[in-house]
């Protein structure tokens, strides 16, 4: 059932990405019609504007019938039979839009003539209206690869960014649970957001925003749970996380982090260079 309700889902997304992409290869079918209406190329300098606008509104959205599904499914099965060195985006688009570009070629000269009853010689109005279906079918179509590929890279930086923000929330999980499991050894009133870490003796002195316990554990144990947690070592027998530095200050030679609950950490010569790195000092 979950996997159907997915499916149905997923099939939804895509009809309305479909919808979307159409809708926006018609707006941009709807400019080049009014660019063409107030051009009039072609000899047409002298026909009523609004006739003009009607007959390139005919002959333009035509042309998207024609050009779309041809190009869509003539690029994939150029992708099934070109060799290898000629099998790429570009090639496939210029072959495929040539295709489109003859059928409408053939099209053309019967939309002309319903127009303008001007309907001579079918044969030898074709290369003419090859030639004007490849200008006007060529820019459209390019255009509309533009768009295309626009949207496609926008797409990709979007699942990008979710991707990035699910692997942020991995992160987060894993720093959770292991700090999960150091803090929950504290009782439940001694239980918060850890601040820092001391050994003392063979106890461990864990310092949170509720107050600090000793447990009977090994140092290294600690820091091992806490691998992933950000957080580091200032000294053999301290461990601070990141965000609970609020200040530093100097004794002598010595750097001393100052934490948000007014405890003071010092930082041996061992791990000065690294603790610089991390807070950027």
């Amino acid at each position: 059932m979950a996997n159907r309700e997915i499916n149905q889902q997923n099939q939804s997304l895509t009809e309305l990405w479909r919808a979307k992409d159409m809708l926006s290869d018609s707006l941009v079918v709807a400019v080049f019609v009014v660019f063409l209406t107030f051009l009039r190329p072609f000899g047409m300098h002298q026909i009523d504007m609004l006739y003009a606008g009607t007959f390139w509104t005919v002959i333009c959205f035509t042309g998207y019938a024609v050009y779309s599904p041809t190009m869509h499914f003539f690029s994939k099965w150029l992708m099934t039979v070109l060799p290898e060195p000629l099998n790429n985006s570009p090639v496939r688009l210029v072959i495929s839009m040539l295709v489109a570009s003859i059928i409408m070629g053939f099209l053309a000269p019967y939309i002309i003539e319903r127009f303008f009853d001007a309907f001579e010689n079918y044969w030898q109005s074709l290369p003419l209206s090859f030639l004007a279906s490849l200008f006007i079918g060529g820019i459209i179509a390019g255009v509309s690869s533009i768009k295309t590929l626009m949207m496609q890279q926008h797409q990709q930086l979007k699942e990008s960014a979710e991707e990035l923000a699910l692997e942020s929330k991995k992160v987060d999980t894993i720093q959770n649970q292991a700090v999960d499991e150091l803090i929950n050894e504290l009782p439940i009133a001694k239980r918060g957001k850890l601040i820092c870490l001391q050994m003392d003796d063979h106890y461990l002195n864990v310092k949170t925003d509720k107050g600090e316990h000793l447990l009977l554990m090994r140092f290294k144990d600690a820091l091992a749970k806490l691998e992933h947690y950000d957080g580091f070592q200032t000294h053999r027998s301290w461990w601070v996380a990141k965000d609970a530095v609020v200040d530093t200050k100097k004794d002598g030679r010595k750097l001393i982090l100052v934490l948000q609950n007014g405890t003071e950490v010092p930082v041996s010569q061992t791990y000065l260079a690294n603790v610089k790195a991390v807070l950027n000092l």
